[in-house]
């Protein structure tokens, strides 16, 4: 099978299509659109199909199969369905700004309360990681994330950073940091990661607070451990400004608590109260969540149900 995994470039989107991909079984072409004014303001529409026919990333054999993200995205997907004469399969993954008919497959967060024939939503977005993935990362990172861990219990701490959803004040994250100093007082063991959104002087404040403490911290230089953090954490703290993030959190197996934020939208507090009311999710407030806990991952169920949609519509067509 021959996919194309097409996305405007934003690394979450490229998540979203590569995990589907992945877990088919299969390595895409990835592709980032290009599309220049006017045409990118027209997209989804077809008015910007003028525009997709310049980009050079776009053109025959068409795929079998697209996975498409991104708003910049849909305008080339319903290109590719209408240039190949409905061969090439579309599927979109996030809501769409035009009804999901336009695509052979819509996958939408559930949180998006969106509904359609085409349309399935899961509470859990579709990702790059899976059990196995964290097994392997954790065995290649243990020595050097834990080497000064001793008898403490390891946690991981995910920070990500301002977005149009959150603030994340300074004030905020210095409360955060208490908490992550108070916990290695009743000898737990700090595994940190940042993130591309998490400001310089966040970093800067955790290695002043915890200078005299054991703990791992990442700062978005070198190899990127953040898997091996996963896969090792008996707990995981995460910030609430990244759905992503939580849901990948969510892969482990080990309680994931979340770090509440001022400010949010209708989204992310939908999404955080669901996480809660399916038993996913806590809240942190300084105390680590000793309940037991399962792996939850919905790529595979995702992708198991794009396949079936492609196989349903090429046995009608066939």
């Amino acid at each position: 099978m021959r996919i194309w995994a097409i996305t405007g470039g934003r690394r979450g989107n490229d998540v979203l299509v590569l995990g589907i991909a992945r877990a088919l079984g299969y390595e895409p072409l990835l592709i980032h659109a290009q599309l220049n004014a006017p045409w990118r303001w027209l997209s989804p529409y077809r008015a910007a199909f003028v525009g997709v026919r310049g980009d050079p990333a776009i053109a025959p054999p068409f795929p079998d199969l697209v996975l498409a993200s991104g708003r910049q995205a849909a305008a080339h997907a319903r290109f590719i369905g209408a240039r190949s004469g409905g061969r090439s399969f579309t599927a979109f993954f996030q809501k769409p700004a035009i009804h999901p008919r336009h695509f052979d497959f819509v996958w939408a967060p559930q949180h998006d309360r969106l509904e359609g024939a085409n349309v399935m939503t899961t509470l859990l977005s579709p990702h790059l990681l899976s059990q196995e993935i964290l097994k392997s990362e954790a065995d290649k990172w243990r020595m050097r994330l834990l080497a000064d861990c001793g008898a403490r219990t390891p946690f991981a701490v995910l920070i990500g950073g301002p977005n149009a959803a959150y603030t994340f004040s300074m004030a905020e994250f210095e409360r955060l940091t208490a908490h992550i100093v108070a916990l290695t007082q009743q000898n737990a063991f700090p595994m940190i990661t940042v993130s591309r959104r998490s400001p310089p002087a966040f970093v800067a404040h955790l290695r002043a607070q915890l200078a005299q403490t054991p703990h791992f911290l990442w700062d978005n230089e070198g190899d990127n451990p953040y898997a091996a953090l996963l896969g090792l954490a008996e707990h995981i703290i995460v910030t609430a400004d990244s759905v992503n993030m939580v849901g990948e959190a969510c892969t482990s197996g080990a309680p994931v608590q979340v770090f509440e934020l001022a400010g949010g939208n209708r989204k992310f507090r939908t999404f955080h109260s669901d996480m809660q009311v399916a038993g996913l999710t806590r809240p942190f407030v300084g105390e680590l969540d000793t309940r037991l806990s399962t792996p939850a991952n919905a790529t595979p169920e995702i992708a198991a149900a794009l396949l079936h949609a492609w196989e349903a519509k090429r046995a009608g067509t066939s």
